[in-house]
């Protein structure tokens, strides 16, 4: 038999399970991330978006005089060796310094050596100096990660963490896949092997202009680069 101090102890502690049930829910992923999509504009500003097939006008950020430009910025580096960059260590950024972007199209691949291998590209960022979290709290990234994660925006091709992608459309680990971000005012899009997963409009107009960047992330595992180009636009 319990006594009214057990029944009384028995009764809170089960109270309060059942607020850690209702609570739990507000740790999940945020649903409007998952929801968020593009806002009036949208189409007519990726009409400016060159296809696929066009290279024109792109210019090569990790080869010629451009790769003299590159910055290291937080712990770890990147390893530039024949036109692929190599993140190590973390979290880190590096960022073209050459100058700033406003409306481009960015281009480029990626290669994750193993399962859930973590890096991103940032977006629109200010000159970052010795603080990697400037990239992260001011400009935007185009998160490399987990295909099918629990949170939906930590999926490859999210606006992480905004905007989740509908989908990563990654090949198998140890090949190359190639994406296309498009930055058009306060209006981004990203494609994945040649397929659209991410259209969005931020509603919060962070950023307009700014550096772009890798992150090279401290997960024991590799994420390398190469063949990134970018296009300004109107």
């Amino acid at each position: 038999m319990f006594d009214a101090v057990s029944l009384r102890t028995l009764w809170h502690f089960a109270a309060l399970l059942l607020l850690f049930r209702l609570a739990t829910p507000a740790l999940a992923a945020d649903p409007a991330a998952a929801k968020a999509g593009p806002g009036p504009g949208f189409d007519a500003a990726m009409r400016g978006v060159p296809p696929p097939t066009h290279e024109t006008g792109f210019v090569p950020l990790l080869t010629g005089p451009a790769a003299s430009q590159w910055k290291q910025c937080g712990p770890g580096r990147f390893v530039l060796r024949d036109g692929v960059a190599t993140g190590e260590g973390g979290m880190g950024l590096w960022w073209f310094s050459g100058r700033t972007y406003t409306n481009f199209v960015l281009r480029g691949e990626f290669l994750q050596e193993q399962p859930i291998a973590d890096s991103g590209v940032f977006l629109r960022f200010p000159d970052p100096a010795q603080d990697p979290w400037i990239a992260v709290n001011q400009g935007h990234e185009m998160e490399i990660g987990d295909p099918t994660p629990e949170d939906p925006t930590w999926r490859t091709g999210s606006m992480y963490p905004f905007c989740a992608s509908t989908r990563a459309n990654t090949r198998p680990v140890g090949q190359w896949n190639s994406y296309q971000i498009a930055c058009i005012g306060h209006h981004y899009a990203v494609w994945i092997n040649g397929e659209q997963v991410t259209a969005w409009t931020d509603p919060n107009q962070r950023t307009l202009r700014g550096f772009i960047g890798l992150q090279n992330y401290n997960d024991d595992k590799t994420v390398r680069h190469r063949n990134l180009r970018i296009r300004d636009l109107p």
